[in-house]
């Protein structure tokens, strides 16, 4: 990307670019192409935020550019959150990775992210989310499980995979509902 930070009081081609792109989204002119970043081009702004699940700041920050111009981007091959708990003499851990590729949006996608691990399959919850179970298979020390989500701010639905191992049989499943903090977010399809 490569998009600067703009906000009110901003000016140039930069702004004239995000009028531009504003004017086109909506197929009609909502904002004077002015180069001038003005209380007007603030409240346009604000409004595609809304439209699009994002908080309105008012900022044309990297999420909002990305829904802006299209571009896509995807999960990394790695867990994008996990935890790591005691539960007696047992060590439970717990890793969620998301895969596909996403529209703009669901960076911040993952705030406030638990597992609740006494359901089977575990229950994952996130503010905005939704969350379908799919398959479960056994896996050395535990289970995974897959399924598909809804992430707010996210365009597209997603995969995800579950994997939770305790280093004692079955310790996981009085392990409670466990927070689950992102570790990593989108990297941008090139």
């Amino acid at each position: 990307m490569g998009e600067p930070e703009l906000r009110v009081g901003d000016g140039g081609e930069w702004v004239l670019y995000l009028q531009q792109s504003l004017n086109h989204h909506y197929r009609q002119e909502v904002t004077a192409e002015s180069g001038e970043f003005d209380a007007a081009l603030d409240g346009v702004l604000r409004h595609f935020q809304a439209q699009q699940g994002f908080e309105p700041t008012g900022v044309a920050d990297t999420v909002t550019w990305q829904a802006l111009t299209g571009a896509r981007c995807r999960w990394p091959d790695e867990p994008v959150a996990t935890a790591e708990v005691t539960v007696a003499d047992a060590v439970v851990r717990v890793a969620l990775t998301l895969t596909g590729e996403v529209g703009a949006g669901g960076v911040d996608a993952l705030a406030d992210l638990t597992a609740d691990l006494t359901t089977d399959p575990p229950t994952l919850a996130c503010a905005g989310a939704t969350f379908l179970p799919g398959t479960h298979a056994e896996v050395t020390g535990g289970a995974e499980y897959t399924g598909a989500c809804a992430l707010p701010g996210a365009a597209d639905t997603t995969g995800y995979v579950l994997a939770v191992t305790a280093s004692e049989p079955g310790a996981w499943l009085t392990a409670g509902t466990v927070a689950l903090p992102a570790t990593t977010g989108l990297v941008e399809v090139t």
